[in-house]
């Protein structure tokens, strides 16, 4: 009987090793499909997210990837092309409608301000060998004269300007240097104008940048007297966006030179854009058509 059981064994075994072999095959068949569809759809998705971040990161990069590896831009145009004339004419028409100024020309105390543009009325032939109003003026640089409103206790000034790609130091960062130069010139205004020549030098300017100052934009330095004594005057100011964001703060210290009666007061007046005495001073004036000839 044993014996009997025991064929009978031995005669299934084939068959079942058969049967177990043919299903392991099978599970481990469907195993491995499962993975290599896993993979592919993975792979597909990462795909489909890279190209995606890949597009809207090159429409709209944001500021560390500019600072790393900044975008590309074509040199300054020629001052003279037509292109370059309409987009100096677009971007004046643009400072005029921009909210910041518009709501400082109607707010409460805005009869307590007069509006200027300084070097606007100088003749080309002086303007030529200016920093700021000759060699840095033209589209892709400082393509409009600044437009200043000013106390008319000449204490404290709001400067509007639009600096372009051309002033830049890192590509699309305005170079630190050129903001200086701005913040010494905005800051000489008040302080030359309450001093007793109204002459007066830079004895020290400090400045401390808060953040990055991006190209091909408008920026406001605001100036405030802090302590005019004698020959001396202490001015402090800042460089904001439009959003009232501090980019650079600065404080500075104006000297009367010893020789300033030798100097002709009356042509650095006119630079910078203050009105004769005894002059009825508008607390809103449009300026004239903007020359764009360098």
């Amino acid at each position: 009987m044993f014996s009997a059981l025991a064929r009978r064994h031995a005669a299934r075994t084939p068959r079942l090793a058969a049967r177990l072999s043919t299903s392991s095959g099978s599970t481990s068949s469907a195993s491995s499909s499962g993975q290599v569809f896993r993979y592919l759809r993975m792979a597909s998705l990462a795909s489909g997210i890279a190209a995606t971040s890949y597009t809207v990161g090159s429409l709209y990069p944001p500021a560390l990837a500019t600072f790393i590896s900044p975008r590309s831009a074509p040199p300054p145009p020629d001052p003279n092309e037509p292109s370059s004339i309409a987009y100096v004419e677009a971007l004046e028409e643009s400072l005029h409608n921009l909210p910041l100024l518009k709501n400082h020309r109607t707010s409460e105390d805005a009869h307590e301000w007069y509006e200027t543009r300084p070097y606007i009325s100088i003749p080309e032939e002086r303007r030529a060998n200016n920093l700021t109003a000759g060699a840095l003026r033209g589209p892709g640089k400082l393509a409009l004269p600044p437009l200043v409103r000013a106390k008319k206790d000449e204490s404290e000034n709001w400067l509007f300007l639009h600096v372009g790609r051309g002033l830049c130091g890192h590509d699309g960062i305005v170079h630190g240097g050129l903001l200086a130069t701005l913040l010494d010139e905005s800051l000489a205004r008040v302080a030359i104008l309450n001093l007793p020549d109204k002459i007066g030098v830079t004895a020290n300017l400090t400045l401390n940048y808060r953040a990055p100052t991006h190209a091909d934009q408008f920026i406001v330095i605001k100036t405030k007297l802090v302590e005019s004594k004698g020959r001396k005057t202490k001015v402090t100011g800042t460089v904001e966006d439009l959003e009232g964001n501090v980019l650079v703060e600065a404080s500075a210290l104006f000297v009367q030179p010893r020789y300033s009666k030798l100097l002709n007061t009356k042509q650095i007046k006119e630079v910078m854009g203050v009105p004769p005495e005894g002059a009825a001073v508008a607390p809103i004036a449009i300026p004239p058509a903007i020359s764009v000839k360098a």
